[in-house]
């Protein structure tokens, strides 16, 4: 294809009330169905391709984030758009498997509420979303812009939804002792409820007289579904990494199918019930993927600690408060993927130690792949939509080949994550 460039090939941007869409126009001299391709430091999200041949084109990408600058590729045409601030009134709600602001796909990044001297230092990593539980009430509240926060107070209209009683299976509350809340649907505010890991079939009942089709009544109360594991901390290592991934991928498709759903990542030693074991910022990677790689489209971290004599809202093991925010901003840049793609099955040996999944939006592939072992590993991949396309290996300057169109190997260090890409 020949490009023909002329005077009238531009991009702009146009605003909605939240986060951006961006129109990239351009002529060719003769016809095509057009297509772009967007990223953040990397040209990696593509659009929709046009459903017929001509020579002039226009393209809106859409579920861009707000405040940010996007490089974009159609043709031989290259060039950048930058996205308008985000605006205070937003109405949230639910697509599907994700949350939406405004009608613009929204990834929360979840912690406990932060006071004036830890939220500085939240928000840099990326958090956007703060939760209010009894036990977080600020001595020294924040000055100024009240990030989004979710209430406990339910009969009030203040932030932009409801954090439902915590683990409400683990006090013994049942789905109908549980407030009843409209739904985001009539009043733009989410209902957003945290279980235990106890729904999950890899762990037993949380008591004999327990019945987990609870859980399925306990979701059905709620906009958006999450739950916490912290399978070192609690656990002291003999839980499998790994079963975040299964658990999420439970959650998602036998207890609130169709729903947004979310997992809470450990951060530091907690209560320290395992004190000879580390929360190491590889792991806290880790365990972030195997959510996403699970179906997660929301992510809170648990930067709580109760191991001195007084508790501690924001504590990390050492380098994982850096590891955060590099973490949440590669899941921020490929969330329209992760979370408004078609979820697909990747097979990798049962009895291995890495987890992986596929999202497949607009013709392109994306492969999330964990190794959840402290131990390095080479395995086979199986992915049936690859169709013998090769995989460039996010931010890491390397592209693999498949063999018979649908395999692939490759080698992850401990706690590794790598992150595929195949182009329509």
């Amino acid at each position: 294809m020949r490009l023909l460039i002329v005077a009238s090939v531009f991009a702009v941007f146009v605003s909605p009330a939240f986060g951006a869409t961006a129109t990239v126009t351009w002529q060719t001299s003769t016809p095509t169905r057009g297509q772009v391709a967007y990223g953040v430091d990397g040209l990696y999200l593509y659009s929709a391709r046009e459903s017929t041949a001509t020579t002039s084109h226009s393209i809106t990408l859409d579920n861009l984030a707000p405040s940010t600058t996007y490089s974009f590729r159609a043709g031989s045409l290259t060039g950048q758009v930058t996205s308008s601030a985000p605006v205070a009134a937003v109405q949230f709600g639910t697509d599907g498997t994700h949350i939406t602001a405004n009608g613009t796909l929204f990834f929360p990044v979840l912690s406990y509420e932060q006071c004036s001297v830890t939220l500085g230092r939240a928000l840099a990593l990326g958090v956007n979303t703060f939760v209010q539980v009894p036990f977080t009430g600020c001595t020294d509240p924040a000055v100024g812009a009240t990030p989004y926060v979710l209430s406990d107070s339910y009969s009030a209209q203040a932030g932009i939804g409801w954090y439902l009683p915590d683990e409400p299976d683990g006090w013994g509350i049942t789905p109908g002792e549980l407030p009843q809340l409209p739904p985001a649907s009539q009043t733009g505010r989410l209902r957003v409820l945290n279980i235990s890991q106890h729904f999950y079939s890899g762990q037993a009942p949380i008591n004999a007289q327990f019945d987990r089709s609870d859980y399925k009544r306990f979701a059905a109360l709620a906009d958006v579904v999450g739950f916490d594991m912290y399978p070192i901390v609690k656990f002291c290592g003999r839980v499998p990494l790994t079963d975040m991934f299964r658990a999420q991928r439970e959650l998602m498709t036998t207890y609130a199918p169709g729903k947004p759903t979310f997992q809470w990542i450990e951060t530091s030693q907690m209560t320290g019930e395992c004190p000879s074991l580390e929360i190491t910022p590889e792991i806290v990677n880790a365990e972030t993927w195997l959510a996403v790689a699970g179906g997660a489209c929301g992510i809170g971290y648990f930067t709580n600690s109760w191991t001195g004599d007084l508790w501690n809202r924001w504590d990390f093991s050492p380098g994982v408060e850096q590891q955060i925010a590099a973490t949440v901003g590669v899941v921020q840049r490929l969330s329209p993927a992760l979370c408004d793609g078609q979820y697909g099955d990747v097979v990798v040996p049962w009895n291995g130690t890495v987890a992986a999944s596929s999202r497949t939006l607009n013709g392109a592939l994306y492969v999330i792949a964990v190794n959840g072992s402290d131990k390095p590993t080479r395995v086979p991949f199986r992915v049936d939509s690859l169709a013998g396309r090769t995989l460039t290996v996010l931010d890491e300057g390397r592209s693999i080949k498949p063999v018979k169109k649908v395999f692939f190997r490759d080698s992850f260090a401990p706690y590794q994550v790598h992150v595929y890409v195949a182009g329509p």
